[in-house]
């Protein structure tokens, strides 16, 4: 077990596992919101702004798909910053590098984690909707994790 997840199990042990347990309902909080921000930009870049432009249907998507994560990912950062971790304020660099992190976690389980899981499920024979929301249950914690340990990590 890494020096880090043994240091939050053992600040966990001392305080209770309920400050834990808060800021993965916050952070569940936040990824609902993510999760509408995301849907909401795909729909209206596909459906409204890009409509105008005689574009490949998969460059649509991608495009879409992109824009949406990139601004997900940027409302995840500054919630999880702020509301979820406490991180308190830092200088640019700080700032950057910690949304590098941030970018660095969702991209590991939504863009990589997430679509080998649904496959696996899919092998299984369980529905695509049921395998979407089966493989969130181990990136949502996962991410969680990462980011207190990795991104937001208290350095003291």
């Amino acid at each position: 077990m890494s020096k880090s997840l043994k240091n939050m199990l053992s600040e966990s042990n001392k305080q209770g596992l309920w400050p834990v347990f808060l800021q993965l309902v916050k952070f569940g909080f936040v990824g609902v919101s993510n999760t509408a921000i995301s849907y909401g930009i795909e729909m209206l870049c596909y459906y409204v702004l890009l409509i105008r432009y005689p574009l490949d249907e998969s460059l649509k998507v991608v495009l879409t798909t992109a824009l949406a994560f990139i601004v997900s990912v940027t409302n995840s950062y500054i919630w999880n910053n702020k509301f979820v971790f406490k991180a308190g304020q830092k200088n640019w660099k700080e700032h950057l590098k910690a949304y590098l992190k941030t970018v660095a976690c969702y991209g590991i389980t939504g863009l990589v984690l997430s679509p080998i899981l649904k496959v696996i499920f899919g092998n299984w024979g369980v529905p695509y909707w049921a395998a979407s929301l089966s493989s969130m249950i181990i990136t949502v914690p996962l991410n969680f994790v990462m980011n207190k340990l990795w991104t937001f990590r208290n350095k003291n």
